[in-house]
């Protein structure tokens, strides 16, 4: 009984723990190390929390936190790992960072830390170290369901063996602790920059947080409570609108500078909204370690006197700068802009310029009062001074030529408009060309056209000559140009030529960049061919001549080559003479007699064949007929093909032939006269395969009945077109048979043979309706029949019917085509 009461005791008491464990209090955290020597590391976790909305069991049983440790490079956990390690504090952050707020939001928030010391030997991959914990505020603005969100705050350790100068690495700590709350529409002023004990590059940006943990896992230690989560870890899911980036509403949006640290921020809506801010440590340009620092940023709504703030950035480029006031609530200000050793640094203007006297870092302060209360704001700025990068003068280039342009200062880096970033490029291609001088941060450009002769010279006059006339030729060059020089010794644009032969000009262009050209004039005996078009009988050959032997080349339009062309195929045919560069083309055709012997179609016969096929035509010359007959006429009497040979009235060979077919007309029988009961109608079928039926009672189809008495016939057509006919007589009377039908008193179901069957009426001739159903005495249907040539068996379902009386219902139409009924009863006896 009391172990009983112990165990309801201890489920009470984890029931009322992870009710607490499992609350939302978490704003947010951090985890760095220090190396001790020997291979020791003081690692540290600094913890956030709510002490206005964190649930206090939650808060309570945070007092420990379990810490893992994974492999670098496999990704698992080291062995004897989690630990569990203490907490310290807490410290209340009282830090506002504004100096004139008349009313502050009600806001609270404690730092706890936990420190443990590790000994963690150089291990390939280094290590993760990492804690993990659900769950944050579920007020927050910018994530995912945030009250089921979970935080992973871990930092990596590298393997000192693979940095530069072998050394073991401290991580980078931030300054200062992060502000307890932010007010709506008011800049924030917070220098987020950090210290790092080994002297390493630092860069900063914003990064996407991680999520730990679960709601019913909420400490997770791989043990009782769950286990944490390997490497990589998972992420916070964003609410819609926002990401890491634009992880806040503001104007200006969040943003900071990745060398300084230096965070920048006015909030437009109130809310609480998880930020990730991370630096980074480089050692001789490799990427080392991180430290991020997960934080809920908590906006609300303040009545602020005056606050002072201005933009800049950090490097300014040139010694005069336009600063923009950005402070809210300000009556007056003074600026104080930091140069050394004079008074004349200063102005009480809301947006003053000034020139500095020279390059250097200069802190440069504002105060901004409302009244009696007076906030500033101090940035510092380096003045970088002005460079003034020159390029050549604006310079004509002849085309084909090229020229190298140079920057004549020296900067971090370059860019030209060609995508190049040396000091120097060699161009080619008329246009502008610019180049961007950057030192530091600041930019300065100088731009250069450069243009390309493309003018070229021109000569025209090229001609050809095919005949023998004397010929004066006007040849010209392009005008305009600043010199001419031809072959012939002219010296003028334009000259004239009585000769054939090629002409040379050279010319030099305005910018004296030369260019040359020719004009040929050739002449040659003049081409004639006249070829006649020609008709002949159908394959008869024909020669065709070129008509010039001294010809250098001839074509023909089918591509054969040669003086001369056999041809047989009809058609229209070119043919083209070359004589040196003159040609001359010509087009005839080759015709055939046309062909007039078409002796028709195909003929089809039915039963015999006897008919006269006469020539087509009567200007044959001759005709023969199947190689035997002559004459311009042929008796057909049997089947097969027949051939017609002539002589047309042009004496060419003509012949066409015809399939002659024979086929039997179709043979069919609708069956013997015949006389049926008035309740039969006859099926008369004219057999299938036929093409067309044509019945005496209007019907095409290849079945009827016959549902009165008198003569039917029907003639079909099969699919040779020969036709057949057929004739029957139907008579009906009513008492061929009798129409009434007997249903017996009893049967005998023993299987003797005798009596075995129930009603046993296939002796009677029926008419289109026969209906016999049986009933138990409790008016079951037992049997349905439909034809009197099936019978009961006295069975019912395969078994036996028990003896005794039984029901029927009878419907039928008889002989005389009268519709009866009739009912009773019968013996089932065995």
């Amino acid at each position: 009984m009391i172990r009983a009461r112990f165990y309801i005791l201890l489920l009470l008491l984890l029931s009322g723990f992870w009710a607490d464990v499992s609350a939302t209090h978490i704003v947010g955290g951090e985890m760095n190390y220090t190396y001790l020597g020997n291979n020791r590391y003081r690692i540290r976790l600094d913890l956030y929390i709510d002490c206005i909305n964190g649930e206090a069991g939650a808060i309570s049983s945070d007092a420990t936190a379990f810490f893992g440790v994974w492999d670098g490079n496999t990704r698992r956990m080291i062995f004897g790992y989690p630990i569990e390690v203490s907490r310290s504090g807490p410290q209340r952050l009282q830090k506002t960072n504004y100096n004139c707020i008349a009313i502050a939001p009600n806001a609270c928030v404690d730092r706890y830390w936990y420190e443990t010391t590790m000994t963690l030997a150089p291990r390939t991959g280094g290590y993760i170290i990492s804690f993990q914990r659900c769950c944050r505020n579920n007020t927050i603005t910018n994530l995912f369901d945030p009250g089921g969100a979970g935080a992973n705050y871990w930092t990596t350790i590298p393997d000192s063996r693979t940095l530069s100068n072998k050394k073991e690495n401290n991580s980078a700590v931030f300054k200062e602790l992060p502000p307890n709350f932010l007010c709506t529409n008011t800049p924030l002023k917070f220098d987020h920059s950090a210290t790092d004990l080994d002297g390493d590059s630092l860069a900063y940006d914003l990064f996407w947080p991680y999520t730990g943990g679960t709601r019913n896992q909420p400490r997770p230690n791989n043990g009782f409570s769950g286990n944490m989560e390997n490497p990589p870890f998972s992420l916070v899911t964003w609410g819609s609108g926002y990401n890491f980036l634009n992880p806040i509403d503001g104007n200006p949006s969040l943003s900071i500078d990745e060398k300084t640290g230096f965070l920048t921020l006015t909030p437009t809506r109130t809310g609480q909204y998880v930020i990730g801010i991370r630096v980074r440590e480089y050692r001789n340009g490799q990427l080392i370690s991180e430290t991020k620092r997960d934080y809920q940023f908590n906006v609300q709504a303040c009545v602020i006197d005056v606050v002072a703030s201005y933009f800049t950035p950090s490097i300014i480029c040139g010694y005069r700068y336009q600063f923009r006031n950005t402070s809210s609530g300000g009556q007056r200000f003074h600026w104080d802009f930091g140069v050394a050793g004079t008074r004349a640094d200063t102005s009480n203007l809301a947006q003053p310029s000034f020139t500095f006297p020279g390059p250097g870092k200069y802190t440069v302060r504002l105060y901004a009062w409302k009244n009696k209360c007076v906030d500033s704001f101090k940035h510092e700025v380096e003045v970088i001074e002005p460079q003034k990068p020159k390029l050549p003068a604006d310079t004509v280039l002849c085309e084909g030529n090229s020229l190298t342009l140079n920057c004549n200062l020296t900067g971090d880096s370059y860019r030209w408009n060609t995508g190049a970033t040396t000091r120097s490029i060699t161009v080619s291609n008329q246009g502008s060309y610019w180049v961007e001088l950057t030192v530091k941060t600041c930019k300065w450009s100088d731009t250069l056209v450069l243009g390309v002769d493309k003018d070229k010279v021109d000569a025209t006059g090229d001609t050809l000559y095919c005949s023998d006339v004397v010929f004066n030729r006007l040849l010209k060059a392009t005008p305009g140009m600043k010199s001419y020089q031809w072959s012939t010794g002219a010296v003028t644009a334009n000259i004239s030529a009585t000769a054939q032969g090629v002409y040379r000009v050279f010319a030099l262009t305005k910018n004296n960049c030369p260019s040359a050209d020719s004009v040929t004039i050739s002449r040659f005996s003049p081409v004639k061919v006249s070829i006649r078009d020609t008709t002949v009988c159908s394959g008869q050959p024909v020669r065709y001549d070129n008509q010039n032997p001294d010809a250098d080349a001839t074509r023909w339009s089918n591509g054969v080559s040669g003086p001369s062309l056999v041809l047989t195929m009809p058609g229209q045919y070119v043919v083209k003479v070359t004589k040196g560069l003159c040609s001359t083309w010509d087009t005839f055709q080759l015709r055939n007699h046309p062909n007039t012997l078409q002796l028709g179609p195909d003929l089809r016969f039915c039963e015999r064949i006897d008919t006269l096929i006469t020539a087509p035509r009567n200007d044959f010359q001759s005709v023969t007929w199947n190689n035997d007959v002559t004459g311009s006429s042929y008796r057909l009497q049997a089947p097969g093909i027949l051939r017609v040979d002539v002589l047309n009235r042009y004496g060419c060979p003509e012949a066409d032939s015809l399939q002659v077919a024979l086929f039997p007309n179709p043979r069919l029988y609708l069956g013997p006269d015949t006389l049926v009961c008035l309740s039969v109608n006859p099926r008369l079928d004219a057999g299938p395969g036929m093409a067309d039926y044509w019945w005496s009672n209007k019907s095409r189809e290849q079945v009827i009945f016959a549902e009165e008495p008198g003569v039917y016939w029907v003639r079909v057509k099969d699919d040779k077109g020969c036709f057949g006919t057929d004739t029957v007589m139907i008579n009906k009377s009513g008492d061929i048979v009798p129409s009434k039908i007997f249903m017996p008193t009893a049967f005998t179901p023993d299987g003797n043979g005798i009596n075995d069957l129930y009603p046993q009426n296939k002796y009677i001739n029926i008419g289109s309706l026969y209906m016999v159903k049986i009933y138990n005495r409790w008016g079951e249907k037992l049997v349905e029949l439909s034809s009197p040539d099936v019978n009961w068996d006295g069975t019912i379902n395969g078994a036996p019917a028990p003896e005794g009386v039984y029901v029927f219902l009878t419907t039928w139409i008889g002989c005389d085509n009268v519709r009866r009924t009739l009912r009773g009863d019968f013996h089932l006896i065995r």
